[in-house]
Formats: structure tokens, C-alpha cells, sequence
């Protein structure tokens, strides 16, 4: 082998190896909707029992994410990654006419890592922990998605497939109106 070869096969390689995974973006909402979830008692430090416990595809690191209110500032859900492949979704539960799974108080204290990020006005927030933060995993990458308003709530299929039929009858009844024109 000569020179150039073993440059361009070294470069190669140190490419190879310096691309990362791929991020998964994990979206999850106080109803339920994102990922296979239960209720049941969050096993964290001063969990509350009836929590929305979701189960995440790898691990994270612990930790409290808590998501700062856009109307009032102030700390509003609290998201709990329990270092064993769980979050836990923490709702406030103001709107007695729709309660949601994650209707409860704010567990008693937070964890020492936590990290404090701001919630849109439209009731979401995207995250994206780096090493040690919480919710982490080096094998995945995440982003995550939370929504915490459940005007803005992930649709289940069967709304979303409603809504496309309907728009197909519009267009297919904007079409045949011209051929009659």
C-alpha cells in the first residue's frame, strides 16, 4: 500500500466513525398518545402513585425536565426520566372538563438534575438533552416533543383519516362541479 492509500483509507474510516446515530424525535402528550404507556406508581423519588408512566425504547438518564408556563412563567408539568427506559408525564390538571392521564400535582421535589426549558404558547416544547442531561441515551440521540396543552394533542389515526376523507370529497366536489360548468 502506499501513502495516498492508507491517507484516504485512514480519512475513510474517521468519517465512518464520526457520524452518529440518527436522532429519534419522540413525541409524547398528557393523554397517552406517542408511546406504549400504564398507570401505576412512579417508582422515582417521591413518585406519586397514578402516574403516566411511558416506556421509552432505551434507557435515558434520570432526571426532571420541567416546563416553565408561557402565560405565567412559572414551572408548570414536570417530565421525569427514571434511568430505566420510563417517563413520567406530571400535568397540573387545571381543565376539570377534559382531564387527561397526567392530571396530578407536580411530584413532591425534584431530582438533582433537572433541567428548566420554556413551553410554547401552543401548549409544546422540544427538547434535545446532551450527555448527562436528562432523557439522554448515546444510542438514540432523542429529540423530544412534549405536549402539554391538550388543544395541541397528537390526533388519533381515526381523526386524522376523517379529516383527509372529507378533504377528498371537497376536492372530488370542486371537480365534478367544472365538468358540469
Amino acid at each position: 500500500m502506499n501513502k495516498s492509500t492508507v491517507f484516504l483509507s485512514a480519512a475513510f474510516a474517521a468519517l465512518l466513525f464520526s457520524v452518529s446515530a440518527p436522532a429519534a424525535t419522540i413525541t409524547v402528550d398528557e393523554s397517552g398518545h406517542g408511546l406504549p404507556y400504564h398507570l401505576g406508581t412512579d417508582p422515582g423519588p417521591g413518585g406519586l402513585p397514578n402516574a403516566l408512566i411511558y416506556t421509552l425504547p432505551f434507557t435515558g438518564t434520570s432526571g426532571d425536565v420541567e416546563l416553565i408556563e408561557p402565560e405565567t412563567g412559572i414551572p408548570g408539568d414536570v417530565l421525569r426520566f427514571n434511568g430505566d427506559g420510563t417517563l413520567i408525564f406530571y400535568s397540573q390538571g387545571t381543565a376539570p372538563n377534559t382531564p387527561d392521564l397526567a392530571d396530578q400535582p407536580r411530584p413532591p421535589a425534584p431530582v438533582a438534575n433537572t433541567v428548566v426549558i420554556n413551553e410554547t404558547a401552543a401548549g409544546d416544547a422540544f427538547y434535545t438533552p446532551t450527555a448527562g442531561q436528562p432523557g439522554f441515551d448515546a444510542s438514540a440521540l432523542p429529540i423530544y416533543h412534549f405536549i402539554s396543552d391538550t388543544a395541541a394533542a397528537i390526533p388519533e389515526p381515526s381523526s386524522v383519516a376523517l379529516f383527509l376523507v372529507g378533504g377528498l370529497g371537497l376536492v372530488a366536489g370542486g371537480v365534478r362541479r367544472r365538468k358540469t360548468s
